[in-house]
């Protein structure tokens, strides 16, 4: 007779013995929840990487070759034209960026140009949301994943189908039916048991999955809050279990970011059946004297995603991992008085991994067509980038019902 799953939880002690290609969730090292393979994820996992703040996209990927951008609006702050990586003859990287540079050589990276939306909104909080949401009007209150996830993620039973490596939930990550836990590192994702007793602590966990596992008649508000809470105790000891067994392959730098992807290796190395990673890297608000610290924030951005990627090629694991960045909104092309950039609207993002196809999506920035406030004006509509990352990468049929419609697919993601 078939298990629900409560039943499979508690059924039995010890290691339920299933195929090794499949994940087994533990719970204070003894107990196992139902197995799980989602036939639409395909093993894939995308990696959302937030640069929060507002990028300076200018002096990341560089028009080294307009004379406008040196000559006028960036004569201290600028990137000098002989120090740019060159890209494609016009545009470069930011000289730091050297580990990005080594993707772009092996095929890996596609920068996406002139990102924004309709009538840009400068407000952090408000554009922020609107990138989290993926609709300028604000009418969705679920995250543009959240409501991908509510399609394809619903009724997998893994609390780990996704994962915000994060102290809070990212907008993003919201959905009606699907909970993705948050935490910004393993030691801070535990149930808190009984420090002056620690040869205690297994069973305090046990009473507490147990307690968490009440059946009920009807379903409830209190049934659900008990599913989230013995899921995120599940998770919790699966994860620590996975953080034993792995050994990173690369060296990552010493910034929050390095090791926000070290931990997101050590979930994907750990065949979790993830499908979606969101990482949050601030301190890009740069008005003032901005050149030193944003090249300290690009430098930390180019070698963490380049460490992530070499430790994935040592585990056998990046074709199977895609990457992308997004940021609030770009920096007004003028540097200011006070040698930084204020609130801009187009942005350059990247997607990073084997399956991007390299190129420059989009014209390079169009310096000598700014609006009457200075911005550059946008020329990619930001749903076309997610419509080709769920498209092209996590297979959704229908991109419009998470969407809208009329939103050309940029062609920057290709199977291998």
């Amino acid at each position: 007779m078939p298990l629900n799953r409560r039943e499979f939880l508690f059924r039995g002690v010890g290691v339920a013995t299933v195929s090794a290609m499949i994940p087994k969730f533990a719970v204070a090292g003894a107990r196992f929840f139902e197995e799980y393979v989602s036939s639409a994820n395909s093993g894939r996992v995308l990696v959302v990487v937030e640069l929060a703040g507002g990028n300076d996209g200018l002096n990341t990927v560089v028009p080294y070759t307009d004379a406008l951008y040196s000559g006028t609006y960036r004569k201290t702050i600028g990137v000098p034209a002989s120090a740019a990586l060159d890209l494609d003859g016009t545009l470069g990287l930011n000289p730091v960026m050297t580990g990005m540079k080594s993707l772009w050589d092996g095929g890996r990276l596609a920068v996406i140009e002139g990102v924004s939306y309709p009538s840009p909104n400068l407000s952090h909080f408000t554009s922020r949301d609107i990138w989290h949401t993926a609709d300028p009007k604000l009418a969705e209150r679920r995250g543009w994943l959240g409501r991908y996830a509510d399609k394809a993620l619903v009724g997998t039973g893994n609390p780990l189908s996704g994962c915000a490596i994060s102290s809070s939930l990212p907008r993003t990550l919201l959905a009606d039916n699907v909970v993705f836990p948050a935490f910004s590192n393993l030691a801070a994702y535990s149930y808190a048991t009984d420090g002056s007793n620690p040869g205690d602590a297994s069973n305090q966990v046990a009473a507490f999955v147990a307690q968490n596992s009440i059946e009920h008649e009807i379903a409830n508000r209190s049934e659900t809050i008990e599913d989230v809470s013995r899921d995120a105790a599940s998770s919790s000891a699966t994860l620590k279990q996975v953080a034993v067994g792995y050994t990173a392959r690369a060296t990552y730098p010493n910034n929050s970011l390095g090791q926000a992807l070290k931990l997101c290796a050590e979930i994907i190395v750990g065949n979790l059946g993830t499908s979606i990673l969101y990482v949050t890297y601030g301190g890009f608000d740069n008005h003032s004297a901005q050149k030193a610290p944003h090249d300290a924030l690009l430098l930390g951005v180019s070698g963490a995603i380049k460490a992530f990627f070499d430790d994935l090629d040592g585990q056998g694991k990046s074709s199977s991992v895609l990457l992308m960045t997004w940021s609030e909104f770009g920096r007004r092309v003028q540097e200011n008085g006070s040698l930084g950039t204020d609130h801009g609207t187009a942005g350059v993002h990247f997607v990073v991994g084997p399956s991007a196809v390299k190129g420059i999506y989009g014209p390079p920035p169009q310096l000598s067509k700014l609006d009457n406030n200075g911005n550059l004006p946008w020329q990619t509509d930001f749903r076309s980038y997610y419509g080709t990352i769920l498209t092209d990468w996590l297979g959704v049929p229908d991109v419009a019902s998470v969407l809208g419609a009329g939103y050309p697919n940029l062609g920057c993601v290709a199977l291998r």
